[in-house]
């Protein structure tokens, strides 16, 4: 099986998670501020393609009205 390429939002939000609660002193206030900011924007990336997935066999409603303006379908040619 071929080894994935990329982490997942969840991955990379557990290793963010790891440098901001870090209390070894390996990472200074200042990578534990980034990680905190970068951990927000992949949590707020995460709502929104949840927010975005669309529902299944879910269809736009179309107005009847605008069908009646459509010109009436073309023959189908043969190519050969």
């Amino acid at each position: 099986m071929r080894k994935k390429r990329h982490l997942t939002i969840d991955e990379k939000r557990d290793w963010l998670a790891s440098i901001f609660r870090d209390e070894s002193g390996d990472f200074s206030q200042a990578d534990k501020f980034k990680a905190l900011a970068e951990d927000t924007r992949l949590a707020q990336l995460q709502e929104e393609k949840q927010n975005t997935t669309p529902t299944t066999n879910s269809k736009p409603a179309i107005n009847e009205q605008f069908i009646d303006w459509l010109p009436p379908a073309m023959p189908e040619q043969k190519t050969e």
